[in-house]
């Protein structure tokens, strides 16, 4: 059996990646005889020195013999330089021309998308034919945004310039909800959303409508610096 993580950005050397490398080991740990597959854009860069940053950087040893890396040349197409107008949509729609590729790769028994590409859940589902997982770190859109348009307050995502138009703040809006209920349909194809916190579980319950199969599941931590900090 396989099961296969989408990470486009596996050698980023994030948050998001220390999940990443910490969920493998858990499933080596569990289930030794499941393989691994990583989906990555990290195209400049080879599985041994994947494996060396999850030691040296997050101290996590993988099993070199149960982990498959497929590397994607197509990873431009999420990349939000590449949409600098029309960002959710365009890296919703570009990581179904990534998801594509990662699929006619490899198929796996189960996909997890450990990076918040919702829309790769319903193609690994209806066309690969594989179970469904997902962690969410942050939702693609929020409650929050919508409120934000909506009020015509300017901030991180409204400019002044549609805060101060009625007709821009109007297509805006219009835009965000048709979005946001295009991304809670891929959400719905998930038979179990992991969440990294109680204000991400609000969101995505709000707007996936599966509090059943949302589970907080807070990300892993290293401690063992701060452990070794001297008592006052």
């Amino acid at each position: 059996e396989t099961v296969a993580f989408f990470h486009p950005y596996a050698h980023a050397g994030g948050g998001g990646e220390r999940v990443l490398w910490c969920s493998i080991r858990s499933v080596q740990q569990r289930y030794p005889e499941v393989i691994c597959v990583v989906y990555t854009g990290d195209m400049d860069v080879t599985p041994s020195e994947l494996l060396l940053q999850a030691k040296k950087r997050f101290g996590v040893d993988i099993d070199s013999k149960g982990v498959r890396f497929v590397f994607l040349s197509c990873r431009r197409w999420v990349d939000a330089s590449s949409w600098p107008r029309f960002t959710l949509i365009g890296q919703s729609l570009g990581s179904l021309v990534l998801g594509w590729e990662a699929l006619c790769q490899f198929r796996p028994e189960i996909f997890i998308d450990s990076m918040g590409y919702a829309f790769t859940l319903p193609l690994f589902s209806l066309l690969g034919g594989c179970r469904i997982g997902c962690y969410v770190h942050y939702p693609t859109i929020s409650t929050d945004m919508l409120e934000q348009v909506r009020d015509r307050r300017s901030g991180l995502c409204n400019d002044a310039k549609v805060a101060g138009s009625w007709l821009l703040s109007s297509a805006k809006l219009l835009y965000y909800r048709l979005f946001a209920m295009l991304y809670g349909l891929a959400g719905s194809f998930a038979e179990v959303v992991l969440v990294n916190s109680s204000w991400t579980r609000n969101h995505i319950v709000a707007l996936w409508k599966m509090p059943e199969r949302t589970v907080t599941t807070y990300p892993p931590c290293d401690t063992a610096a701060l452990a070794e900090l001297p008592t006052l």
